[in-house]
């Protein structure tokens, strides 16, 4: 019985350790206001040499930006607010007008359209 409790014991143990290590990394995908490759090339760019985060990658077609970032380095809210300051919506935070007004025109919303 006691080693029945104890290997109990051992696997719930070493459950708790893998999950915490498979939270060390987490992927998330943000809705974006992208409008062209520049904005690709500008979000993806500032996103993948910040401290964090592992990778960024934008598609165009959905807007949808796909980030992986370490959890102990950087938060959600963090990448987001990046974004935000860098003129483009994430999610349903919208990006201040005046970081937007600084992107090109191609860049600003409905700008392909223009």
């Amino acid at each position: 019985m006691k080693h029945l409790l104890f290997l109990s014991l051992f696997i719930f143990i070493g459950t708790i350790g893998f999950s915490q290590k498979a939270e060390k990394f987490k992927t998330i995908i943000i809705q974006t206001s992208a409008e062209c490759g520049d904005c690709k090339e500008r979000i993806e760019g500032k996103l993948n040499y910040t401290s964090g985060i592992k990778f960024a990658e934008l598609d165009l077609e959905s807007k949808k930006l796909t980030v992986k970032f370490s959890t102990s380095k950087i938060t959600e809210a963090q990448i987001k607010q990046i974004i935000n300051e860098i003129g483009y919506d994430a999610d349903d935070q919208k990006a201040k007008n005046e970081a937007v007004q600084k992107l090109p025109l191609c860049c600003q919303p409905g700008g392909m359209k223009q």
